[in-house]
């Protein structure tokens, strides 16, 4: 760790910094926030001289999630995108994806953007 990451863990914490090459993104109709995060993940990453890679897991969005990601694509070489939105058992689709990597011995920092039932129940009432 060099110094301005000791500096920075010292002030936000030592959770900040991890060694996790692949960030694993489980997306559901994110179109308002994919693309800043995988933006904020690779400038963090070239700021110390690295390129991670960023997997997308969507499970089938609605909105132009899947668009924002496939024109990112292009733009990172080291963004992936998989689509899981034609599988039966969604949540089984993602347990064995990561088991996969899990074999494979990546390092994988996951981010499930998907709300959660009581979320989805709790915005209802506000539409």
């Amino acid at each position: 760790m060099n110094f301005s990451s000791k500096v920075l863990a010292n002030i936000f914490g030592k959770y900040y910094y991890n060694k996790a090459y692949n960030l694993v993104i489980i997306t559901h109709n994110n179109q308002r926030s994919i693309e800043g995060i995988i933006w904020s993940y690779h400038f963090w990453n070239g700021s110390k001289g690295r390129e991670g890679i960023i997997t997308c897991l969507d499970i089938g969005s609605s909105d132009d999630t899947l668009l924002i990601l496939k024109r990112l694509a292009n733009k990172y070489s080291s963004l992936n995108i998989v689509d899981l939105g034609t599988e039966e058992n969604k949540e089984k689709a993602i347990q064995e994806w990561l088991l996969t990597q899990k074999q494979n011995k990546e390092k994988l920092l996951v981010l499930d953007l998907r709300e959660s039932n009581e979320e989805r129940d709790y915005l209802k009432n506000f539409a």
